[in-house]
């Protein structure tokens, strides 16, 4: 077996992690699952609606069209706890709003990005990247997020929605 550094509960390093982390990842107070299949979680509004998955342009962003997309079918903390038919619904609809969020902001690429270090639930950030973003080759993210005006995000959902129910 492969050591791995900081596992071991002999050593002297503090603890860095929450102390209830087990319990968090069991489901315990589990904020997406509190939320239900909300239309506002307060950080985004959903845009979709889809059998297990439910997806959400978020306020606060680095680039346009950043959305996360969370499992709503039941409470699981990793994606290697969804079963081969979960997976697999969990990514068509990724890959449904990946292709809505195309359609609509023109990226040339598109990120995934799957943590749950923060929430631990499954969920995904949808991250596009365009031609003169200011990083390109590299990860973007949150820190770099700004809030955007309430026009604009109303203008963004609005063409979201358009294209989803289209």
């Amino acid at each position: 077996m492969t050591e791995v550094p900081g596992n071991d509960a002999s050593t002297s390093q503090p603890r860095t992690w929450p102390d209830d982390w087990k319990e968090r990842k069991e489901g315990k107070d589990c904020p997406a699952c509190a939320e239900g299949r909300t239309d506002d979680t307060g950080y985004g509004v959903r845009f979709f609606s889809g059998e297990v998955a439910d997806a959400y342009l978020c306020r606060r962003a680095t680039l346009p069209g950043y959305s996360v997309v969370v499992f709503r079918d039941r409470h699981v903390a990793d994606l290697m706890d969804l079963t081969p038919k979960e997976v697999a619904a969990f990514f068509g609809e990724v890959q449904t709003v990946a292709r809505l969020l195309t359609a609509v902001f023109k990226p040339a690429h598109v990120n995934y990005d799957f943590l749950g270090n923060a929430v631990p639930h499954v969920h995904g950030h949808v991250v596009l990247r365009y031609v003169d973003d200011p990083a390109p080759g590299r990860p973007i993210g949150p820190p770099d997020a700004r809030e955007m005006s309430v026009d604009e995000f109303r203008r963004q959902l609005e063409e979201l929605r358009a294209a989803a129910e289209g």
